[in-house]
Order: structure tokens, then C-alpha cells, then sequence
């Protein structure tokens, strides 16, 4: 799936769960502020009429003049013909009834339960006590629709109760306002909703075209085409990366021009070195004179240098263009590599007269660029060590030691020994190329591990630190 319908995608979630909790919520409060509203209204109309009806109780009781009554009924019978925000309301829906202070209805608009004991229902009974009365009863126990809901209000003459008068308004009046509540917010929520998934699949596209822009420049760049950069308005991430990208590919080729120079030279130098080498073992066959020999073998010495030091970048280079190690770690043993340069370094270490020790038995590597980096750790061991020591190669867990006596390293290079180029001088020795100590810090890194060099008591030691995997 792409970026921009992950986002997408993601953001629908999101936008879809809080959009359906926050739905939720309002439709469940919907019908009960609507009921709310209309219980209020009751509330100030039962009271409106409780005075009314007081003004004509008699020795502190109610009376129910004909007057009285026909004004309540032609109050039942009327027709509004309002129009209430759209709604036609074309009947009275409420219901009045009055009863006594034992709770015997007095009066009922409907002209059905006159003379009837209402005390048991708690708008009465409620309102009897001095206590806010109101009840919600089904006419029809199995309709929910047939809910009526009645408030009422005391009737008091002189300061002391007389009776209840009871407003009920029928469920069925309030529905439609709850319903057409609910149909706005349907209305108006899914408009919402929908534009914000219009703003959401703007953004999402707007994401994806640059990440596409910046990816399609990446593809130009890893197809060695030589795109312009990708020009973005504002200074977000997206700009900052495209920027990071840019600033990457031009090190990156600045790198391959040198590593490509490099390699180009030591290959057309190793020709040459290859001849003024063998013309000087020819000549120093020949040459019987003492100063000549001199000057031929330093012909010979100083080609030989420059062809190990062009190996040496040419494994640099190599080394320097692997992403990661092939994956091909097996267990190395140590023992055998140490013979191996035992022998290619024979008459150094005859010279020297050092001995080699070595502990331990494998380690879990790379056996090719491992074998590179214990050749360049003892070359830099032996190159450093005293006369008549011992050179000591230890394997001890996921760590590769050489340890020789000899010269400490001073404090001022013990960071900088495994830059490229960088070299101390050695007794005896000529300045050496600087890149032993570089190779084997790159094969660690290769390997995810690390390299590190200290001073003991009477010489160096370097570890090569190798996690097992």
C-alpha cells in the first residue's frame, strides 16, 4: 500500500472513531435535552395555571366554575396552526387534570378520569409531600411511543396546599422535534465528516506527490542520471530531507570520483613500478660498483614500497564500497592465519629475533576480511615491537588481541591512529602508509564491531571486538 493511502487510510480511522463516538454522544443526548426543554415549559405552564385555578377556591378548597371549566376544554379543543421552525403544530396536545388535596381528580380535559383516586402516581403524590412532582407513564405498557410525561404544581390558597394541578405532554408531540434534531446532525455531522475526508485525501495527496517527487529523484540519482534537484515551497521535513538527499548524493559522488581516481592510478601504476623493479634487480646483477649497488637497491626497495602501498589502497577501496559483509560468517580458526603470516614474515621476525604466541582457538567472522585485519594488526605489532620480545595473539570471547612490547603510543594519537594516512614513526623503519589501522577499524565497523587501542605496562595492545550474531 502506498504512503499516501496509509495516510489516508489512517486518518478515515481515526477521523471514523472519533466521528462515531462523538455521534454517539450527541443522538443520546439529543431526546433528552429535547424532553428537557419541554419539561421546563410544563413546568411554568402548570404553575401559570395553578394560580389561575386558586383564584377561585372557596373556604380553602377548589372549585371548579364552569367558567374555569369551559375555558380549560376550549383550551383542549383549540387549533394553533403554528408554525414552530418548520413544524406545524395544528392541535393542543396537553393533557390537565386537578384533584383534590387527597388526590381525587377534580377536573380531567380529557373528561375520563373524574372522580378517580390519582394519589398513587408520583406527580400527586410527589407534589402532595411539597416535593417537585413528575412521572413518564405508558398509555400502552408495550409502546414505547405511548410515553407520556406530566409535571405538576401545587395549588395553594391562603399559603396552604389544596391541590395538584398535572400537565402531561404525549411523547408522540415531542418526536418529531427530536427527530428533526437528529436530522441535522446527521445532515451537518456528515457534511462535516465528509469534508474533512475531502481535507484529509487533499493532504494525503499532497504528502504523497512530494514523497514521490523526492523518490523519483533517488531512482534518477541510483540510475547514475544527473537529475536536478526537487524544488519545495515552504521549510518542512519533506524540503529538509530532499536537501539531506541532495547533500548525501554529492559526497557520495565526490567519493566515487576519488575512489574511480584511485583505483584508476594504482592500476596504471603498478605496470611502471612493476618495470623500474625488475630493470633494478637486472642492474643490480650487473653493477659491481659499491655506490651503484646502493642506489639500485634503493630503486628496488622504494618500488616495492609503492606497489605494497598501492595494495593497500586498492583493499581500501575495496573495503570502502561494501555496504555490509557478505553473509557468509562461519567459525575462523586463529592458529592457522598466524602460521600463514609467520611465514610471509620470516625474515622481519628472524631480524627482530621475536617469538609469536598465540590463546584461544576461533571466532565467529568473515574469514576473508578477517585474515586482512590479523595480517595488518601484526604488521603494526611487529613493526612497533622491541627486539627479542614476543608478539601475543589472543581470541578470548568475541574479541581478537595482539598485543607486543615496545614504544607506548603517545596520548595525543592514541585518537587518531586509525585514521587514513596516519602514521607514527618506528625505530628503524621507514614512514609507513598509514592505512593498516584504517583497514582494520572499516572491517569492524563492517562487522558492526569495534577497534580499539591502549597502552599497557610495556607495549599496545589492539582489540578487534566482533559481536556474534
Amino acid at each position: 500500500m502506498k504512503l499516501g493511502q496509509r495516510l489516508l487510510v489512517f486518518y478515515f480511522l481515526i477521523l471514523g472513531v472519533v466521528s462515531w463516538f462523538v455521534l454517539d454522544l450527541v443522538f443520546g443526548q439529543a431526546k433528552p435535552l429535547v424532553r428537557q426543554s419541554a419539561e421546563e415549559t410544563l413546568v411554568d405552564a402548570a404553575n401559570l395555571l395553578a394560580e389561575i385555578v386558586a383564584e377561585d377556591a372557596e373556604s380553602g378548597e377548589i372549585v371548579i366554575t364552569s367558567s374555569l371549566r369551559q375555558a380549560l376544554n376550549r383550551y383542549a379543543g383549540r387549533t394553533p396552526d403554528a408554525d414552530i421552525w418548520g413544524l406545524k403544530k395544528d392541535r393542543i396536545h396537553t393533557h390537565i387534570y386537578i384533584t383534590g388535596p387527597t388526590g381525587t381528580v377534580l377536573f380531567d380535559s380529557r373528561g375520563k378520569d373524574e372522580g378517580e383516586d390519582f394519589s398513587r402516581w408520583n406527580d400527586v403524590h410527589l407534589t402532595l409531600q411539597g416535593r417537585y412532582g413528575a412521572r413518564t407513564t405508558r398509555t400502552d405498557p408495550e409502546d414505547p411511543s405511548t410515553s407520556v410525561m406530566y409535571v405538576a404544581a401545587p395549588i395553594r390558597h391562603s399559603g396552604s396546599l389544596i391541590g395538584v394541578i398535572s400537565l402531561g405532554k404525549p411523547g408522540r408531540a415531542i418526536e418529531p422535534f427530536v427527530q428533526r434534531a437528529e436530522r441535522h446532525l446527521l445532515l451537518y455531522g456528515g457534511a462535516a465528516l465528509f469534508g474533512c475526508l475531502l481535507l484529509g485525501g487533499l493532504l494525503a495527496w499532497w504528502l504523497s506527490r512530494r514523497v514521490n517527487r523526492l523518490r523519483g529523484y533517488a531512482e534518477a540519482v541510483a540510475n547514475d542520471e544527473r537529475p536536478a534537484p526537487p524544488a519545495f515551497r515552504g521549510n518542512d521535513e519533506i524540503r529538509a530531507l530532499a536537501d539531506a538527499v541532495t547533500a548525501m548524493r554529492r559526497r557520495l559522488e565526490e567519493r566515487a570520483r576519488l575512489e574511480d581516481n584511485v583505483s584508476l592510478l594504482t592500476h596504471e601504476m603498478k605496470s611502471p613500478l612493476a618495470a623500474i623493479r625488475g630493470a633494478g634487480e637486472i642492474l643490480q646483477d650487473e653493477i659491481r660498483d659499491p655506490s651503484l649497488i646502493r642506489f639500485t637497491d634503493n630503486v628496488i626497495h622504494e618500488s616495492q614500497r609503492l606497489s605494497d602501498l598501492l595494495d593497500r589502497l586498492l583493499a581500501m577501496a575495496r573495503l570502502e564500497k561494501l555496504e555490509s559483509l557478505p553473509d557468509r560468517k562461519r567459525r575462523v580458526s586463529i592458529s592457522p592465519l598466524v602460521e600463514e603470516w609467520q611465514r610471509s614474515r620470516y625474515s622481519l621476525l628472524a631480524e627482530k629475533q621475536l617469538d609469536v604466541s598465540v590463546a584461544g582457538s576461533d571466532l565467529h567472522a568473515e574469514a576473508d576480511t578477517l585474515k586482512l585485519a590479523l595480517f595488518n594488526l601484526l604488521d603494526n605489532a611487529l613493526r612497533f615491537a622491541s627486539a627479542r620480545t614476543t608478539l601475543g595473539v589472543q581470541v578470548e570471547g568475541n574479541a581478537l588481541s595482539v598485543t607486543n612490547i615496545g614504544p607506548a603510543i603517545p596520548d595525543y594519537a592514541l585518537a587518531r591512529v586509525t585514521e587514513r594516512f596516519y602514521s607514527l614513526p618506528a625505530p628503524g623503519h621507514d614512514k609507513s602508509s598509514g592505512l593498516g589501522l584504517a583497514m582494520v577499524n572499516e572491517i569492524a565497523t563492517l562487522h558492526g564491531g569495534s577497534l580499539t587501542l591502549v597502552n599497557t605496562d610495556n607495549g599496545v595492545r589492539a582489540t578487534l571486538t566482533i559481536p556474534q550474531h
